[in-house]
């Protein structure tokens, strides 16, 4: 099938102004793990662009060693979208394909100022990461990117998801701390990924539910097997960001299908008096592993393209 029939221009629409996407890699264990991302959807080469720092390389190496990838866009806000979306448009886009990261840190702008000058307008906050000496010096880091590359092959439109107006409620659980379980009570759906049919890594939003000794996850029908639930959030301007991972396997229980609980993986936090802190540091220490495992040199990040950006998107918004 012909890209420009895969990607109906409505298809186009959601995944060019939805604000972040899940996407989900296939970890080395075959659990396939999904975090949100930010990127660009380029119609002329058909792939979706997104990039990582060399502190959250994980997904990239995922995509180095598998290049199973899917993306869903099923979180409209921010976006303009609303919570419904036009006849023309879905509420929610599943796209399965493969992935590229080449083996290459960069730290030029212009090379994807596409995909920067998205960042930089949906995300106002994010100019406090490079606004300043000492903050450039500390979080040179975070702009050494690695850039994946998703071709799609298969793409899948949905309505919004609906009975996801009320908090989560879920008790403690082996797997699920307590402290988590409680904070699951800010969320009102999750993220599941999954394998499907053919092995190949698969979203869906749901309204998980406690039962049989886990969480059910009920709409969806899908072979037992390794899974994991993926909850984040953001404001309309990619400010006050949360997210958490809960890694575990589906298993059919009496009521449909069950995701039991392993562990939880910790991600973004931007509330808090010491998250900057410990970002900060987090950061730094990983990113220094990925240069030292592989005997790099600190690359030298390119402020004056970033900062050509930002007065662009400036220039731009002055002008509406």
């Amino acid at each position: 099938m012909e890209h420009d029939q895969l990607v109906a221009p409505g298809t186009a629409h959601v995944m060019s102004s939805y604000l972040t996407c899940e996407v989900a890699t296939v970890s080395r264990s075959g659990t396939p793990v999904a975090w949100p991302v930010s990127g660009v959807w380029r119609p002329a080469d058909q792939t979706f662009v997104l990039s990582t720092s060399i502190g959250f390389a994980q997904k990239a190496l995922n995509v180095r060693r598998d290049a199973r990838v899917a993306l869903l866009f099923s979180d409209p806000t921010g976006s303009g979208s609303g919570s419904a979306a036009g006849q023309d448009q879905p509420g929610q886009v599943l796209v399965q394909g493969d992935g590229a990261c080449p083996d290459e840190i960069v730290t030029s702008f212009s090379r994807n100022g596409d995909l920067w000058r998205k960042i930089d307008s949906a995300q106002p906050s994010s100019r406090a990461l490079s606004g300043g000496r000492l903050t450039r010096r500390l979080l040179d880091v975070y702009y050494m990117r690695l850039i994946i590359s998703v071709t799609p092959a298969a793409v899948t439109t949905r309505p919004a998801l609906t009975g996801a107006g009320r908090p989560l409620s879920v008790p403690a659980m082996p797997g699920l701390p307590a402290s988590y379980a409680r904070e699951l009570g800010d969320f009102t759906s999750g993220v599941l990924a999954r394998l499907d049919d053919d092995g190949l890594p698969t979203l869906d939003r749901v309204v998980p539910e406690p039962a049989d000794g886990g969480l059910l996850v009920p709409g969806i029908e899908a072979k037992p097997g390794p899974a994991s639930l993926l909850f984040h959030r953001h404001d309309e301007q990619l400010a006050g960001n949360r997210s958490l991972v809960v890694l575990g396997e589906l298993i059919e229980g009496t009521g449909g299908l069950v995701f039991r609980p392993d562990r939880v993986v910790d991600g973004v936090r931007t509330a808090g008096l010491l998250t900057p802190f410990r970002f900060v540091r987090g950061l730094r220490a990983r990113a220094q592993a990925y240069l030292d495992r592989r005997g790099l040199e600190r690359p030298v990040v390119a402020w004056d393209e970033l900062e050509a950006i930002q007065a662009r998107v400036d220039a731009d918004t002055a002008s509406r």
